[in-house]
C-alpha cells in the first residue's frame, strides 16, 4: 500500500520534486525523435517500496509521475 507521500504523487506533474523517502534508483537517456530528448528517472520509496518513474524532457511539459513496472533491485 502506498504511503501518504506516494499517494500525493498520483497524477502530479513531473515538476513536483520527489518526496524525502524516494530514492533515485537509476536514470536513462531517452529520445523522442530528431527534435527532442530527455531522460527518465526511476525511484523507489524507502517507506512503502512503491516504484515510480518520471520523464524529464522539455517536449513533455505535461508529463506526470507514474508507477513503473521496471524491475528495480
Amino acid at each position: 500500500m502506498p504511503c501518504p507521500d506516494c499517494l500525493a504523487l498520483e497524477g502530479a506533474n513531473v515538476s513536483v520534486s520527489p518526496h524525502a523517502n524516494l530514492l533515485l534508483h537509476s536514470d536513462a537517456g531517452i529520445n523522442f525523435g530528431a527534435t527532442a530528448s530527455g531522460h527518465v528517472e526511476y525511484y523507489v520509496c524507502n517507506a512503502c517500496k512503491t516504484k515510480w518513474e518520471r520523464i524529464r524532457a522539455r517536449s513533455e511539459p505535461e508529463a506526470e509521475w507514474r508507477h513503473t513496472e521496471k524491475e528495480l533491485e
